[in-house]
C-alpha cells in the first residue's frame, strides 16, 4: 500500500510541477507585456497599498500613505479636475502621483475641494510683476496662526487702552486684580482682547468652572438669557442648549422666527479669534446641574417655570418676549444641561458705548395689509446702490468702519448668521474704533445652505481689506484649511464637539464663495480699486 501511494505521489509531482512552472512563465510574460496592477484596500477608513510605489518606496512605506482624496458632494469629477488636486484633497500644480488621483469616499464625504478657476485667475493676477508685491515675504513660511498674528499685530499692540482702566494698575501692597479685570484692562482701540494675553485662557477657565453666586433674567432679546455673577465678582451672559447639534434650522423660518443655539455663540468666538478680528467677547461652553447649580439661585421668574417633563427631565423656560413657554422649554438630561457663557463687557461707568444701525440690516417688520408683501424687504435687498450712500455717512466715512463692516459680513456669512441688525463701538474712541460683535446665537443653523445675501456689502461695495483677503487666500491655498483650524480651536471646549462635521465643511465651502465675489470684483474693477491696504 505504501509503495503504491509513493508511486502515485511521484507521478502527480512529475505532472504538477511542469504545469505550475508553465503557468508561472505565462503569467510573468503577460504582466511584463501589459504592466503590473497595484491593489488598494480600504479597511476601517485606513488605506493599505499592495505593490511597490511608483517612486521606488517599499511596500511598507506605501502602507503609511495618507488617505485617498475625497469627493465634494455632488458627484464625480472630470479628469481635468482630478489632475488639479493631490492625494489629500488639496490643490496641486502638475499631474501628481497617479495613485493619489483615485477618488474614494473614505472619510468626511462632504469635504470640499479647494479649487476654483476664477479664484486661481485672481491669484495669478495678484502675483504678476506689474503689481506692487502683494504677498509679504513671510506669507508662505509661517503657520496660519502666526500669519494672523503678524497682520496688523503692531497696530493692535500699540493702540491705547481704555482710560477708565488706567487707575487699575496695581500698586505695591494692593490685592491682585481678578482675572476678568486684567482682560478688560487689555482692551485696546482696535481689538476687544489680546489673543496672546495669558489672562484670556484663565478667564475662559473661570467662566467654565467658577461657582455661580447670583443670576437674573436678561430683559433684552426674544429668548431667555441669564445674567450671572461668579464668586470672584466677574459677570457673564448665559444661553442654554435648546436643540441637539444635529437639528437644522427650518428653511421655512424667517430669521426673526429662528431660535438661538448655544454652540453658535461658542463657535463664533473661536472663529473670530482664528481669523484675527478680535471683536467677539470671550465665550466658552459649560455643563451645569439644573437642580443643584441653577435652581437655588434662580430668580422667581425662572424658578416658577421649572418642571419635570414626561420623559423625566428637569426643564424651565423663564420669561421673555417670544420663546418662553413650555413648548420651547430648556430641558436637562435628566438634570444636566449645556450652556454658553459670554464674558460681560466693561461697565458703562468705565467704557461708554454707542450703538449704530447696521446699514445692511434686514427688515423685521411685517405688513399684514398686503398679501404680496407680507414681509417687506430692506432697501439693499432690492437695490445695489446702498454703498454709494453709506460710504459718505458717519461712522463709515472714515474708511475703517466700512472695511470693518465688510469684514464682519464675511464673518457672519461663514457662520450663516443673518441677524446682525446693529453694532456697538466704544464711545471713547469715536468713529475710529471697531464694531463689537456680540449676539451670535443664530449662526450655524443650516449646514447645507449658504445665505448669499449676507455678502451684499462685499458685492455692492467691491471692497475688502488686504489683510483679510490674505487670510482667506491662505486658507484657500492651504495646507491648513478653515474647517481643520476651527476643529482644533474648538477641541478643548468643555462641551466639545461644538460643531458637527457638516458645519465645519460649510466653512470651507463658504470661504470659496467669498473669494469668488472678490475675484469677480477684481476682474471688473482691478486690484487697486478693490483691495485696500491699511495698517490693519
Amino acid at each position: 500500500m505504501y509503495k503504491k501511494l509513493t508511486r502515485y505521489a511521484k507521478v502527480i509531482t512529475a505532472i504538477a510541477v511542469p504545469v505550475i512552472l508553465l503557468f508561472t512563465c505565462i503569467n510573468v510574460l503577460v504582466l511584463s507585456r501589459f504592466g503590473a496592477h497595484d491593489t488598494t484596500l480600504i479597511l476601517r477608513e485606513k488605506v493599505y497599498h499592495k505593490g511597490g510605489a511608483s517612486d521606488g518606496t517599499s511596500s511598507s512605506d506605501a502602507v503609511r500613505q495618507p488617505p485617498l482624496p475625497v469627493l465634494r458632494e455632488g458627484g464625480d469629477k472630470t479628469d481635468d479636475e482630478v489632475k488639479k488636486i493631490s492625494g489629500n484633497g488639496e490643490r496641486k500644480s502638475g499631474d501628481g502621483d497617479p495613485d493619489a488621483l483615485r477618488y474614494k469616499r473614505v472619510r468626511n464625504p462632504g469635504r470640499v475641494v479647494m479649487q476654483d478657476d476664477g479664484i486661481d485667475a485672481m491669484l495669478a493676477k495678484l502675483r504678476t510683476p506689474k503689481l506692487t508685491p502683494f504677498f509679504p515675504s513671510y506669507y508662505s513660511n509661517i503657520t496660519f496662526s502666526n500669519l494672523v498674528r503678524r497682520l496688523g499685530g503692531m497696530t493692535r499692540r500699540n493702540a491705547p487702552t481704555l482710560e477708565g482702566y488706567e487707575e487699575l494698575k496695581p500698586k505695591p501692597g494692593d490685592p491682585e486684580l481678578p482675572i476678568w479685570k486684567k482682560v478688560h484692562r487689555n482692551i485696546r482701540q482696535f481689538s476687544l482682547y489680546d489673543p496672546d494675553d495669558p489672562n484670556l485662557a484663565a478667564l475662559m477657565h473661570d467662566m467654565a468652572t467658577l461657582p455661580i453666586k447670583e443670576t437674573d433674567e436678561n430683559d433684552g432679546g426674544t429668548q431667555l438669557k441669564l445674567n450671572i455673577r461668579f464668586s470672584n465678582g466677574g459677570r457673564a451672559v448665559m444661553k442654554f442648549m435648546r436643540y441637539p447639534r444635529e437639528k437644522e434650522a427650518s428653511e421655512n423660518h424667517y430669521i426673526f422666527d429662528d431660535t438661538e443655539r448655544h454652540v453658535a455663540e461658542i463657535a463664533a468666538f473661536q472663529l473670530d479669534k482664528v481669523l484675527g478680528f478680535y471683536r467677539v467677547p470671550p465665550t466658552v461652553g459649560r455643563r451645569l446641574n439644573i437642580t443643584s447649580e441653577i435652581q437655588p439661585i434662580a430668580p422667581d421668574s425662572l424658578f416658577r417655570t421649572m418642571f419635570w417633563s414626561p420623559a423625566g427631565n428637569k426643564c424651565f423656560f423663564g420669561k421673555c418676549d417670544y420663546y418662553c413657554n413650555s413648548a420651547h422649554a430648556f430641558c436637562g438630561n435628566p438634570e444636566m444641561i449645556e450652556a454658553s457663557v459670554m464674558s460681560y463687557l466693561p461697565s458703562r461707568n468705565i467704557a461708554l458705548r454707542k450703538s449704530w444701525y447696521q446699514p445692511w440690516r434686514r427688515s423685521y417688520s411685517a405688513s399684514p395689509w398686503s398679501l404680496s408683501r407680507k414681509f417687506r424687504k430692506a432697501y439693499w435687498e432690492l437695490h445695489d446702490d446702498l454703498c454709494e450712500t453709506v460710504r459718505y455717512e458717519e461712522p463709515f466715512n472714515n474708511g475703517k468702519i466700512l472695511l470693518d463692516m465688510i469684514d464682519s459680513h464675511t464673518f457672519d456669512f461663514l457662520q450663516g448668521n443673518k441677524d446682525r441688525h446693529s453694532f456697538s463701538t466704544f464711545k471713547e474712541w469715536g468713529n475710529y474704533s471697531f464694531p463689537i460683535m456680540y449676539d451670535n446665537g443664530r449662526g450655524f443653523g443650516r449646514q447645507t445652505y449658504d445665505a448669499m445675501s449676507i455678502l451684499a456689502p462685499l458685492r455692492q461695495c467691491c471692497l475688502i481689506r488686504k489683510s483679510t483677503l490674505l487670510k482667506y487666500i491662505r486658507l484657500y491655498e492651504g495646507p491648513e484649511r478653515l474647517s481643520e483650524v476651527m476643529e482644533e480651536a474648538l477641541r478643548p471646549d468643555p462641551v466639545a464637539p461644538v460643531l458637527i462635521q457638516g458645519h465645519l465643511n460649510a466653512l470651507d465651502r463658504r470661504l470659496i464663495k467669498i473669494l469668488q465675489i472678490v475675484a469677480k470684483c477684481v476682474e471688473e474693477k482691478g486690484v487697486k480699486e478693490v483691495v485696500i491696504a491699511d495698517k490693519f
